[in-house]
Order: structure tokens, then C-alpha cells, then sequence
């Protein structure tokens, strides 16, 4: 049953393909990709570049590979290759690339010569994981997506870069191909809308590790720096607001709680199954530890996946002190227009399953609180 409901819900995105001849398929204003292709290009440069996000919005590694069509799709099985394009009626081997990526473009092919040479395509895969969204939420906690670099080149050497995605890798390399969907920036579907805010954020993050500049970064590249765990936890206190609404006494519980999971972990295990939270037969859970941990400290609206939305209502107009009702249903949604009527933001404290431990902050902290909890190994996400 979860299998044929899977099924069903990638026929949905095979539907909804858009009009390849729509003016709308490059990502124009993404004036970096062609500078990220020639950073990929450069002769001694590793094929695959793995980058680790200072966010913890995504769920892996962001990572490229510079690769070649058709032979870094070829298995070391003729016959199944020879299978899976017959499968998808392909009448070589060729055409799966040229129908999918170029032809919608108009972009020439390789000639009959240069194939018979052994001469490729070269693109640029990039991929990694967020947190499931949508429909995908009842099946999977993270969503893996895949986005494939096409470049292309004019007469005065200028390039031009269209990116496809695909949802749905795990299927043979030459099905991914004719799977994938250009990534349109006017699209009205919820779904892409969220592949396309993830690749924007993906893409800015890797020109800041290659040092491309960006209208965002301005030539100002960030590169991570350690700093001390004891005033990051202190940085991290100041910045949600505890103190508006915890105690001293509290507050120093919560850093000698910290403390011990990082320390002895047993002891908090101990700590917590005296209180009913956990199972004394379970093994030690260092992530559910720090979710209950901060989940005791901040003021968190708890529920299952069954949200009573009044009630998420209620909570947040009283965070932010003004009256707001929910439309959306789509948690980033509500985030979204949290920030845009008001100071504030909606955050995540990941719970590992189908639930939500949800709290407020100033919107103009929200960067910071997802760095310091990316490098104290808070579970809290602004994708949910």
C-alpha cells in the first residue's frame, strides 16, 4: 500500500512537467552557476567537491560532481543499461540527455563524428539531503534531491546553465535522466517552490566556498572558525530570549544538563527515565537527549503530525503579541508569514518523528540560532 502510494505520488510530478518551451527554464538570475561550472572545469580540480552546510537546514553534505554523459551513466552491466533504455523507449543511448536536457532548449547536439570519437556531454550533478516536505513527510524524514547542471555555450564564449531536478535517484542513471524536470523560478507548485528555495540557499553556500561572489556575499566569504562551546551555549541563551521568561535556577539546569550529555550521558539517561521520559532498557540517544533538553527550555507548541491549527494560532499570536491567523497549512509557510507580518520567526526542534516541537524568535536572530545549533548539534531546523 505505502509502495502504490509512492507510486502515485511521483505520477503526480510526471503530470505536472512544465512547458519546455517556456521562456521561464533558466535560472538567469542565478549569474553564479556558469561560475560554479568553471570552478567544477578547472584541470586539477577533484571531479566531486563535498561541502559541509553551516546550516542545519540541510540534512548532508552539499555535493558536486563534474561528469560526463553517457559514461558516468553506464553500469557495469551492458544488459541492464540495454534493458533500462529499451524500458524507456530510448532509441540510443544518447537520446534519453539530448531529449530531456537539450532539445527543449534548442541547443545543438554532438555529431554523428564526434559520438563515433567517443565524445560526451559534461555536466555537473549536485545533490543532498533536507527535511521532508509535504505529502513526502508520511514516507520519508529526509528528502534527497538531485539537481543536474547543464551548461551550454554561444559563439562569443559566454555560458548559459539550465537546471532539472529529479526526486527520485534511486532509480537506474539513464530513468533519472528522462525522470527529471527543469527547475522553473515562476513556478506556482508548493513543491518546487521549496526545491527552489533549497537550491538557492545550496548554491549560495557553495559560491561561498568557492569564493564566487554573489549579490549576497558581496565579496565577503565566510569561512567557519571555531569557537568555544561554553559561549556559544551562553550566545544561544541570550539570543532566544530565555531569560524573558526563565529563571536563573532554570537556566543553570538546563548548562549542567547540557553539560552532562556531553559528558556522561548515562548519568542523563538516568536523570530521565526517574522521570518517566525514557525506556530504562534503551540504549543511550544523544539526539532525543539535547531535542527534550531544549524542548524544556524554550517555549515550544508540541504536537503530532494531526496539527490543531486554532491552537497554533493561539500560541503564536500570543508570542508575538498580535493578533494572526493560519491560511497555509505548510509549517515553512506559516514561518513565512509569521516573518513577513511581524519581528518574529517559527523554528523546529527536530523530534526525530512525525511531530513538531515548534517555538518564536526574532526573525533578525534566526541565521545565527542555526549556526550555533548546527555547531552544538542542536536538532533545530528552519525547513520542516
Amino acid at each position: 500500500m505505502i509502495l502504490e502510494n509512492l507510486k502515485n505520488l511521483f505520477k503526480i510530478f510526471k503530470k505536472s512537467r512544465i512547458n519546455p518551451k517556456s521562456n521561464n527554464m533558466t535560472l538567469e538570475n542565478f549569474k553564479a552557476l556558469p561560475d560554479i561550472v568553471r570552478f567544477m572545469e578547472e584541470p586539477d580540480r577533484h571531479w566531486q567537491q563535498s561541502i559541509k552546510p553551516n546550516t542545519p537546514q540541510f540534512k548532508s553534505d552539499i555535493v558536486l560532481e563534474y561528469t560526463y554523459y553517457p559514461s558516468s551513466f553506464e553500469s557495469d552491466n551492458p544488459e541492464e543499461d540495454k534493458a533500462s533504455l529499451k524500458k524507456i523507449k530510448a532509441k540510443n543511448i544518447f537520446e534519453p540527455y539530448e531529449k530531456t536536457f537539450l532539445e527543449p532548449f534548442n541547443i545543438g547536439f554532438l555529431s554523428d563524428e564526434d559520438k563515433k570519437n567517443d565524445g560526451e556531454y559534461n555536466l555537473i550533478l549536485m545533490y543532498f539531503g533536507v527535511p521532508s516536505f509535504g505529502e513526502f513527510k508520511k514516507y520519508f524524514k529526509t528528502l534527497g534531491l538531485m539537481f543536474y547542471l547543464i551548461p551550454s555555450y554561444y559563439e562569443d564564449g559566454t555560458m548559459n546553465v539550465a537546471v532539472f531536478y529529479n526526486l527520485n535517484p534511486c532509480l537506474p542513471p539513464f530513468e533519472t535522466v528522462v525522470e527529471a524536470k527543469v527547475l522553473d523560478v515562476n513556478t506556482q507548485n508548493e513543491y518546487e517552490k521549496y526545491y527552489l528555495k533549497a537550491f538557492t540557499e545550496a548554491v549560495e553556500i557553495v559560491c561561498n566556498e568557492f569564493e564566487i561572489v554573489t549579490e549576497k556575499n558581496q565579496g565577503k566569504f565566510v569561512k567557519s572558525v571555531e569557537e568555544a562551546p561554553e559561549k556559544l551555549l551562553e550566545e544561544f541563551i541570550e539570543i532566544v530570549g530565555v531569560k524573558g521568561f526563565r529563571s536563573e535556577e532554570e537556566i543553570q539546569v538546563f548548562k549542567q544538563n547540557w553539560h552532562l550529555i556531553q559528558e556522561n550521558p548515562e548519568k542523563y539517561k538516568e536523570i530521565l527515565v526517574d522521570e518517566g521520559y525514557f525506556d530504562e532498557d534503551s540504549e543511550v540517544d544523544i539526539p532525543y537527549f539535547t531535542q527534550h533538553l531544549l524542548s524544556e527550555l524554550l517555549l515550544t507548541f508540541n504536537s503530532d503530525w494531526k496539527v490543531d491549527y486554532d491552537d497554533l494560532s493561539q500560541f503564536i499570536s500570543e508570542e508575538i503579541q498580535q493578533e494572526f491567523t493560519i491560511k497555509d497549512k505548510e509549517m515553512w509557510q506559516i514561518a513565512e508569514k509569521i516573518e513577513k507580518e511581524s519581528d518574529f520567526t517559527m523554528l523546529n526542534i527536530d523530534t526525530q518523528m512525525d511531530s513538531y516541537s515548534l517555538f518564536i524568535c526574532e526573525k533578525s536572530e534566526k541565521e545565527r540560532i542555526l549556526e550555533i545549533a548546527r555547531k552544538l548539534d542542536f536538532p533545530i531546523e528552519a525547513h520542516f
